[in-house]
């Protein structure tokens, strides 16, 4: 592995997980492949995912306090009611808009054993007299053709299996 070759190389280690060093590494490294590696091998080790803020309560407040980061360099992607505003039940396979209408399963693709994500679209009908259509969809003529699409969002979850899972709880905890 790479953390063993960079600790005998400096010196400082033959071997650093023989000597159980607690590894860190920022968001960067955090994926499937190297959480994986990192628990089949054992290694005593902590990457946050990029999303360990908003599960932190200290941070729930952050973005109301300090607004969102680099808002001044977005240029020409209208904002829209987030995903987070849908109402998602994963067992069901359901989701529910801001408007309290029920939206279509358009896709479920099939990651890996662990891993799923769904698509959902809401209905022409219900989109194209929708009085939030303006504030939720960023081109909201889309829903006024035959042709055309209401409000798309999906969902990616696990079964809480998955290497990525196992490093959240370690980092959470």
């Amino acid at each position: 592995s790479g953390i063993k070759q960079r600790y005998a190389r400096t010196g400082i280690s033959p071997d650093i997980l023989k000597d159980q060093a607690i590894i860190t590494a920022d968001t960067g490294f955090s994926n499937d492949v190297n959480n994986e590696y990192l628990r089949r091998e054992g290694v005593n080790a902590y990457i946050p995912d990029n999303q360990f803020r908003s599960r932190d309560k200290i941070f729930a407040q952050q973005k109301d306090k300090y607004g969102k980061r680099h808002r001044d360099t977005v240029k020409g992607v209208k904002a829209v009611i987030p995903a987070r505003e849908f109402i998602f039940n994963r067992k069901k396979k359901t989701c529910r808009c801001p408007a309290g209408k029920e939206m279509w399963l358009k896709n479920e693709v099939i990651i890996s054993d662990e891993k799923r994500k769904l698509f959902f679209e809401g209905k022409l009908t219900d989109c194209r007299h929708c009085e939030l259509k303006h504030q939720c969809m960023r081109n909201p003529s889309s829903a006024d053709t035959r042709e055309g699409h209401g409000r798309q969002v999906s969902i990616t979850y696990t079964n809480a299996r998955t290497a990525t899972d196992w490093m959240k709880r370690r980092v959470d905890s």
